[in-house]
């Protein structure tokens, strides 16, 4: 008895423009489509791309420059940033704030900076 082939199913895609998952999966927009419409079964690497894209796991082209190495964030100078200076970034902005609350100079400063960031 001859094996069924399945079909793959395009819900994965469902409500995904063509371009989009051409962009995530590296495909072109054809294969994209065929993706899309459940006529071309995506290799395992273009789903995998296709999920770590829709969740948020791969840093966009706002962040060029930008990368993660060895569980660090790091920016285009080369500055590595850990998780736990990420979470506690908040706290320091805090910390700054009421430090330079008791000087004009200091706040205005304070202020500037993150303007400029």
């Amino acid at each position: 008895m001859p094996s069924a082939r399945k079909r793959p199913t395009p819900l994965l895609f469902y409500g995904y423009p063509v371009e989009l998952i051409a962009d995530w999966c590296a495909v072109s927009r054809h294969t994209a489509y065929l993706y899309k419409i459940g006529a071309r079964k995506p290799s395992r690497q273009a789903l995998r791309l296709f999920v770590l894209n829709r969740d948020g796991r791969v840093i966009d082209d706002t962040w060029k420059g930008w990368a993660v190495h060895r569980g660090k964030l790091v920016d285009p100078d080369g500055n590595e940033t850990t998780q736990g200076q990420l979470r506690a970034y908040w706290l320091i902005l805090q910390l700054a704030r009421e430090l330079a609350a008791n000087d004009s100079k200091a706040l205005e400063e304070f202020r500037r900076i993150l303007r400029s960031a």
